[in-house]
C-alpha cells in the first residue's frame, strides 16, 4: 500500500531524521537539495516524472493521495503571494508622484521615492528664455493693450522676457499629480456623454487644439512644449497666470504688497493655487483663471508705475507663471456664471443651489438665464472656458477656469513691459 508523503517526510527533508545539531553543519548544496526536494515533488528516487510547472505538481501531489502536502503547500504559496501583493499594496501607496524627467529634484526622488520633500525654484533662463520669448511674443495682441475693463490702463504694447524659473515644490507636485491622475480620460467622458453634448464638447475640444496649435509654428516653441510631456488625455495645457508681486499698486496709486512675503505671486510660487480664495463674483465664479495669452495674464500681474510716471506702464516689470493645467472635459460658457463653484455635470445641470443666488453683478440672474438646474448622478466636466462672446459682447480673450488644484505654476517668467514686441535683441546679458 502507499503511504501519503506529508510535509515532514523524510523525501520532503531528507535530513530530518538526524539530530538537530546536525542542522548546523548542513552546507550549501545540501540545504540546495532539501529545498530542492521540497517543492520539486515529481523529481523523486523512483524515477517517476518530473515536474515542471505548478499544475504538474498539483496533479502529482493529487494522484499519490498527498492531500496533507498539496494542502500545505498550496496554502503556503497563497500566503507568500498575498504577502507579496500586501507589501507591493503598502509600499506603492508610499511611493510620492514622480517628478518630471528634467527637474533637479528628480534625482532626490530616485534616492527616495517616499519622500516629496525637495523644494526648489531653479534658474533656466539660459535654457528657456528664447522659446518663452517667442512664446510671450506669439500670444500677445498689441491691438488688445490698453482697452477693456482690465487692461485700460496699459501703455506698454510688448514684453521683453528677463528671467524664467522653474518651481520644483515636491508637496505641490504630488498633490497636483494625484488630482490629475484622479481625473476620468477625456475620451471616457465623451463616450458617457449624449449625442448634443459629445458633439458639443468635441468642438470645444478642437477649438482647443486649434489655439495652441497655432503657436507649434514656431519651431522652439514647438520643442519646449514637446519637452514638457504634457497628458493629452486629460487635455492638459500649459496657460498663463498673472499675480502681482511686491510693490503693485491699487486704481488709486496705493501699494498694495510692500514686501515679497505678502504678496500673491510668492504666495503661488510656495504654496500653488488655491480656488478656494477664488472670488465668487467673477465672471464665472470661485475657480483659478486662465489665459492662453500672455497679454490677457498681464492685466492681472499688477501695475507698479505711480499714476503720474510719464510713460504710463512702460518699463514696469512683473511676472506671470506658465502654469500645467488639466482641463479634461470642458464647458463653454457663452454667458457670466457668477457664484459658480464647480462646472456642470455632463449633461449641462447646474447646482440648484444656483436658483437661489441673488448676488449676480455681472450678468442676468440665475433664474433668467435659462440654463438646467439639478441635483443629478452625472459626471462632473472638469473646467469651464469663456468664449469670445459672452453675454452678447465680444470679448478680447478665452478664459479657463478650474475648481480644483489640478493646475501647477511651472514656471515664473520675469519681463518687462515695453513699448513693442520683445525681441531677442533686447535682452539684458544676464548669467544663468
Amino acid at each position: 500500500s502507499r503511504v501519503p508523503r506529508g510535509l515532514l517526510s523524510s523525501y520532503a527533508m531528507p535530513n530530518m531524521r538526524t539530530d538537530s545539531k546536525h542542522w548546523l553543519h548542513l552546507d550549501s548544496l545540501e540545504v540546495k537539495e532539501m529545498l530542492h526536494g521540497f517543492w520539486s515533488v515529481g523529481r523523486n528516487q523512483s524515477g517517476e516524472r518530473d515536474c515542471n510547472d505548478l499544475g504538474d505538481m498539483v496533479q502529482y501531489l493529487w494522484e499519490k493521495d498527498a492531500y496533507l502536502e498539496l494542502i500545505l503547500k498550496v496554502s503556503f504559496m497563497a500566503l507568500m503571494l498575498m504577502t507579496f501583493g500586501f507589501l507591493a499594496l503598502l509600499l506603492g501607496s508610499r511611493i510620492r508622484p514622480a517628478p518630471p524627467y528634467y527637474w533637479r529634484g528628480r534625482r532626490s526622488w530616485l534616492l527616495n521615492p517616499f519622500s516629496d520633500s525637495y523644494c526648489e525654484e531653479v534658474d533656466v533662463t539660459h535654457k528657456l528664455r528664447e522659446p518663452v520669448q517667442c512664446l510671450f511674443d506669439l500670444t500677445t495682441k498689441p491691438e488688445c493693450m490698453g482697452v477693456g475693463r482690465d487692461g485700460a490702463w496699459a501703455t506698454h504694447k510688448g514684453f521683453r522676457v528677463i528671467r524664467v524659473t522653474r518651481i520644483e515644490n515636491g508637496l505641490m507636485w504630488s498633490r497636483f499629480a494625484r488630482l490629475k491622475r484622479s481625473m476620468p480620460r477625456v475620451a471616457k467622458q465623451l463616450d458617457l456623454m449624449q449625442k448634443h453634448w459629445r458633439e458639443q464638447t468635441e468642438s470645444v475640444l478642437a477649438m482647443i487644439d486649434g489655439v495652441h496649435t497655432e503657436r507649434e509654428a514656431e519651431r522652439s516653441v514647438k520643442h519646449f512644449l514637446a519637452s514638457l510631456n504634457l497628458d493629452e488625455s486629460k487635455n492638459e495645457r500649459l496657460l498663463f497666470h498673472g499675480s502681482p508681486g511686491a510693490g503693485a499698486r491699487g486704481p488709486a496709486g496705493d501699494v498694495l504688497f510692500d514686501s515679497e512675503e505678502t504678496s500673491p505671486a510668492f504666495a503661488i510660487r510656495n504654496a500653488g493655487f488655491d480656488g478656494r480664495l477664488g472670488n465668487a463674483s467673477g465672471m464665472y465664479g470661485s475657480g483659478t483663471y486662465f489665459a492662453d495669452m500672455a497679454s490677457k495674464a498681464d492685466q492681472y500681474a499688477g501695475r507698479y508705475n505711480a499714476p503720474e510716471t510719464q510713460g504710463g506702464s512702460i518699463g514696469e516689470q512683473a511676472q506671470i507663471f506658465l502654469s500645467r493645467v488639466a482641463l479634461g472635459c470642458p464647458y463653454l460658457a457663452s454667458q457670466s456664471l457668477e457664484q459658480l463653484r464647480r462646472p456642470p455635470c455632463i449633461e449641462g445641470h447646474f447646482d440648484l443651489n444656483l436658483l437661489w443666488n441673488e448676488n449676480v453683478k455681472l450678468g442676468t440672474p440665475w433664474q433668467q438665464k435659462g440654463l438646467p438646474h439639478r441635483i443629478c448622478q452625472h459626471c462632473r466636466l472638469d473646467s469651464v472656458i469663456g468664449g469670445l462672446k459672452v453675454d452678447g459682447r465680444t470679448k478680447f480673450y478665452r478664459e479657463y477656469v478650474v475648481y480644483d488644484q489640478v493646475c501647477y505654476p511651472e514656471f515664473c517668467v520675469y519681463y518687462e513691459r515695453i513699448a513693442a514686441r520683445g525681441r531677442r535683441s533686447q535682452w539684458p546679458q544676464t548669467q544663468g
